[in-house]
C-alpha cells in the first residue's frame, strides 16, 4: 500500500488524469448497466409437459411419461429425472448438471422425443419448456372497460398486445382472465342408433375436416401457383353441415342432425378483479438482455394511446411493476452513500480542521464506487438489489481506511520543518499493514461466495464480486 502512495506522490499528475479518466468511464458505465430487481439466474432444469385428453393417471403413465422419461436418459448432463402422471397431463422435471448448456440440452431432448413420436398416442405433443429470472413479469396491468369481458379481450387482442410486444425490449405480452370460447357438440344418442351410426362418426368427421392439404404446383406463362385443398373451419355454421359417412338412412346426414352445436364459453380457470369490477391482466416479460427500468417506462408511456384506441372507458390499472423496487433501491444507495460521504467530511474537517484532508476524502470514496461500475460493466452483472447492498457494505469500508489513513497523516504533518513528502510515505506506512488486513479480511469473508456452485453460487457471485472490487 505504501509503494502506491510513493508512486503517486512522484506522479501526481497521472494520477490526476487516471482519477479523471476514471470518473468519465465510471459514469459512463453508470449510465449503461442494466437496472433489474434480482440477478438473471437460469435454471438448470427443463420440463417436459404432455396433455393427454381423456386419459387416467395409470394411462398416461404407461403410453406417454414412462416412454419419454426413458427416451431423454440419453441426453448428456442430465442429473435426475421425475415424472408426474395425472387426469389428462403429464410432467416430467429433468435436472442437469449446473453449467449445462440449456439451448443444446433442448435441442437434444427434442430429438429424442421425436424419434419415439410413432410409439406415442395420436393427437400428442410434448412441450419442453424453460425458465429463468427473466420469466417473470416486468410489469402487469389489469385492464377494465364498459365493455364485456369478451368484447374487451377481443380488442386487446387484435391490437393492444401487438403494440406493447413492438416495444423495444419486450419479449412478450400475455393475456390473462380472458374467457376462452369452446364450440360444444352434444350428440343426440337416439337420432344417431336411428340413423345406424355413433359418436366416432361424429369425431371422425371432425379430424377429416378443416385441414389445409399441400395439392403441388402449376406452373404456367413462367409463374409457378402452389395449390392447397380444403379450407378451414370458421363458424359454428360449417361445422354443422360437415357430413357424416355411414349410416343406415341412404342420405346425407350432417353433424346438425344428430347433434347440437354451439359456440359457448368455456369454464373459466384464472379470474381477474380490478376493485371488485370484472378485468383483464397483461403480463409483460422482457428481454433476458433488456433493463428492466426501461421496458417498465416504455409500457408506461404507451398506456394513454392504448386507453385513446381501446375507447369505451377504458382504464389501465398497474398491478405489479418492477421498476419503482429497483429505483428505490437506488435512491436508497445514492442517499446512503452521499450521507456516508457528507459525515465522512464533516468527520475529518471536525477533528483535523484541514480542507485539504477533507478534499481528499470527497475525491477518493466516489472514485471508488466509480471504479466498481466499471468493473459490473466489464463482468456484465447489473444493478440489482445484491449489488446495490454490496456496494452499501463497501462504502462503509472506503469511508474507514480513508479515515485512518488520513488521520494518521495529519497526526505526523504536525511537526514543524519535516519533509511533507517523506511524511506522507511513512506515515501511510505505518497503518499500510492495518488497512491492508483489515481490507483483506472483507474480501476474504465474502470473495469465496463467488465460487460456490449450483444456482446459490450464481445468485450471489455478483454480490461478492462487488464487495471484493
Amino acid at each position: 500500500m505504501h509503494l502506491l502512495a510513493v508512486a503517486s506522490m512522484k506522479n501526481r499528475a497521472l494520477i490526476a488524469l487516471v482519477t479523471i479518466v476514471v470518473a468519465i468511464f465510471g459514469a459512463l458505465s453508470l449510465t449503461s448497466l442494466k437496472q433489474q430487481l434480482t440477478p438473471d439466474v437460469q435454471f438448470p432444469q427443463l420440463a417436459v409437459l404432455t396433455t393427454y385428453p381423456g386419459a387416467a393417471p395409470e394411462v398416461v403413465n404407461q403410453d406417454v411419461s414412462t416412454p419419454v422419461e426413458t427416451a431423454i436418459q440419453g441426453v448428456p448432463g442430465i442429473e435426475s429425472t421425475t415424472a408426474t402422471s395425472s387426469t389428462n397431463l403429464s410432467l416430467i422435471q429433468v435436472s442437469f448438471t449446473y453449467g449445462t448448456d440449456l439451448v443444446l440440452s433442448e435441442q437434444k431432448i427434442n430429438q429424442a422425443i421425436n424419434r419415439i413420436k410413432s410409439q406415442l398416442p395420436e393427437d400428442v405433443s410434448p412441450q419442453v419448456i424453460s425458465g429463468s429470472f427473466s420469466d417473470f413479469p416486468v410489469i402487469q396491468l389489469a385492464v377494465s372497460s364498459d365493455l364485456t369481458t369478451t368484447e374487451l379481450a377481443d380488442l386487446v387482442r387484435n391490437s393492444t398486445l401487438a403494440d406493447i410486444r413492438d416495444l423495444p425490449g419486450v419479449r412478450d405480452a400475455l393475456l390473462i382472465g380472458a374467457p376462452a370460447q369452446q364450440v360444444n357438440i352434444t350428440p343426440d344418442l337416439d337420432s344417431l342408433r336411428e340413423k345406424g351410426l355413433s359418436t366416432t362418426s361424429i369425431r371422425d368427421a371432425l379430424d377429416q375436416n378443416g385441414l389445409l392439404i399441400p395439392a403441388g404446383q402449376i406452373t404456367e406463362d413462367d409463374k409457378t401457383l402452389t395449390l392447397v385443398s380444403g379450407e378451414r373451419l370458421t363458424s359454428v355454421d360449417q361445422v354443422s353441415a360437415l357430413p357424416l359417412i355411414g349410416g343406415n338412412t341412404g342420405g346425407l346426414v350432417t353433424i346438425a342432425d344428430v347433434a347440437t352445436v354451439e359456440f359457448t364459453t368455456a369454464t373459466p380457470t384464472t379470474i381477474s378483479r380490478v376493485n371488485g369490477k370484472e378485468a383483464l391482466t397483461i403480463a409483460v416479460t422482457k428481454l433476458p438482455s433488456a433493463n428492466t427500468v426501461e421496458v417498465s417506462k416504455e409500457v408506461n408511456n404507451l398506456i394513454p394511446e392504448l386507453k385513446q384506441s381501446l375507447g369505451s372507458g377504458t382504464e389501465f390499472t398497474t398491478v405489479f411493476d418492477q421498476a419503482p423496487f429497483i429505483e428505490k433501491s437506488i435512491d436508497a444507495l445514492t442517499q446512503e452513500g452521499l450521507l456516508g460521504l457528507l459525515f465522512a467530511v464533516i468527520t475529518i474537517l471536525v477533528f483535523l480542521v484541514s480542507v485539504r484532508s477533507t478534499l481528499v476524502t470527497a475525491i477518493s470514496i466516489p472514485t471508488s464506487v466509480l471504479i466498481t461500475f466499471i468493473g459490473l460493466q466489464a463482468f456484465g452483472y447489473s444493478l440489482n438489489i445484491l449489488t446495490l447492498g454490496a456496494l452499501t457494505i463497501a462504502i462503509g469500508r472506503v469511508v474507514d481506511d480513508s479515515i485512518v489513513v488520513i488521520e494518521n497523516i495529519k497526526r505526523h504533518l504536525v511537526v514543524p520543518g519535516s519533509d511533507r513528502a517523506k511524511v506522507i510515505v511513512d506515515s501511510v506506512r505505518e497503518v499500510a499493514g492495518a488497512v491492508t488486513a483489515s481490507t483483506a479480511t472483507t474480501v476474504a469473508v465474502f470473495l469465496p461466495l463467488a465460487f460456490v456452485t449450483g444456482i446459490t453460487g450464481e445468485l450471489f457471485k455478483p454480490f461478492a464480486l462487488t464487495v471484493t472490487i
